[in-house]
């Protein structure tokens, strides 16, 4: 769950400094007058009025009295002082810790996707501008939807031809086969463009594997399980395990992990596909996302592309708190925020902006909607905009990436970005096998 900070209360009050003038002035004169008059009125008769004994009776006593008073008054206000001052120290030592572990991020090693992009990268298309979405039907039904998606391939139904982890083709006579969804090999694909590293991150105990988390909606569950367990296989790629969880949880997948404190990578996995009626300014594809919580060494062949911080999910009539608690979690200054990456923006995100003090990324030429450019790829559109920031390459400084109420700081290293444009847009998909042998 999110960091809380709303335990440590607000700072205790310091009490205000007790004033001479004119309150204990006039405490003092009046203790003097009426208490050198009692005195007097009290002192016998018949003894000398002078003396040490009388002038303590008259000024001393009355004085001495004035002197507890003080005390007493000083007394307490240094016992309310010490235990707010007090009070405050431990607090600043609570949220400091706490901040600190807020402030922990994760290691992006690797991002893969399969896109309908036209044989772009993301970059290309991004920078390129030109909004592919499109006029078109949906597979099935009548009418006419914008949205985005692949073109349905020639397929192939060859009940002899089977993938293998070793690039050849095997025949399983026996074994019995079942189609596979086209979804199966975008994922596919998507977890090729990571593959070198997953590999070397399997070369330990499959203790150490990374473990996968795919977004999911509702009754969903299963199936995404499975079509990534098959998309692994597909890809040449370990049996490594996966659990699907709410697509709703979107960027607060990081979070739950930083939570858990697991030393293994983790693969985040988000798709999306439309077999029925799509929504209108949609995009199908996969999205595949490698971190690392940073508890081990990597491998040498391993590389560290960007450090995505902890995410933050705030409330949409006080979105100003979220930006700059996410600031706050990355470590960046207000000041030196040069980009924004917003999928799914809310009401008064510029405003809020400026409130948090990010008057930098408040203005358009400052802010990017890759969302806009391919198409709303729905609860995952957070992961969308952290591929986007990265494969655009290393801005002068930390990045927001904002996605609705959720918000996190992404640190793309140099070096760390960039895809490759001469690799294939669906290279599993175009081996065109379309059976997969079950156990």
């Amino acid at each position: 769950m999110p960091v809380d900070l709303s335990p440590a209360g607000r700072p205790s009050v310091y009490p205000r400094r007790p004033r001479f003038w004119p309150w204990w002035f006039c405490i003092w004169l009046a203790c003097a007058v009426f208490g050198g008059a009692i005195a007097l009125l009290l002192w016998p008769k018949g003894e000398r009025a002078g003396g040490v004994p009388f002038w303590f009776c008259v000024v001393g006593i009355p004085n001495g009295f004035f002197g507890l008073l003080f005390a007493i008054e000083r007394v307490g206000y240094e016992a309310i002082w010490y235990r707010a001052y007090h009070r405050n120290l431990h607090r600043d030592r609570w949220l400091a810790q706490r901040i600190r572990v807020a402030q922990k991020s994760l290691r992006v090693l690797g991002i893969g996707y399969c896109l309908p992009l036209n044989r772009q990268t993301l970059a290309q298309s991004i920078n390129a501008g030109v909004r592919l979405p499109r006029q078109q039907q949906p597979r099935s039904g009548a009418g006419v939807i914008e949205h985005c998606r692949f073109d349905d391939p020639q397929q192939v139904f060859d009940e002899s031809d089977l993938f293998t982890e070793s690039g050849f083709d095997a025949v399983v006579d026996a074994a019995p086969k079942r189609p596979i969804p086209q979804l199966v090999f975008r994922i596919a694909d998507a977890l090729k463009e990571i593959g070198a590293s997953l590999h070397a991150l399997t070369r330990y105990e499959p203790a150490h594997w990374p473990q996968v988390r795919v977004l999911a909606e509702p009754g969903e569950e299963a199936l995404r399980e499975r079509q990534v367990r098959d998309a692994l296989h597909l890809a040449g790629l370990p049996p490594l395990a996966v659990q699907a969880v709410p697509a709703s949880h979107g960027l607060l997948v990081a979070d739950a992990w930083l939570d858990a404190r697991e030393a293994r990578p983790l693969l985040v996995i988000a798709a999306a596909w439309h077999d029925g009626q799509p929504h209108a300014g949609s995009t199908e594809g996969c999205l595949a996302t490698l971190l690392d919580a940073g508890f081990y060494c990597l491998p040498e062949d391993v590389p560290v592309m960007a450090r995505l911080h902890r995410p933050v999910e705030g409330n949409a009539d006080e979105i100003e708190y979220c930006f700059a608690n996410a600031v706050i979690w990355g470590r960046a200054g207000f000041d030196v925020v040069t980009r924004a990456w917003i999928t799914r923006a809310v009401e008064r995100c510029n405003r809020g902006l400026r409130i948090a003090n990010l008057d930098a990324i408040a203005k358009s030429e400052a802010q990017y909607e890759p969302a806009r450019i391919v198409g709303d790829f729905g609860n995952a559109s957070g992961w969308l905009s952290v591929a986007a920031a990265i494969e655009c390459g290393a801005a002068d400084g930390p990045q927001l990436i904002i996605d609705g109420v959720q918000s996190a700081i992404l640190h793309v290293l140099p070096g760390g970005s960039g895809k490759n444009p001469s690799l294939p847009e669906h290279s599993v998909h175009d081996r065109s096998k379309t059976e997969l042998a079950t156990a």
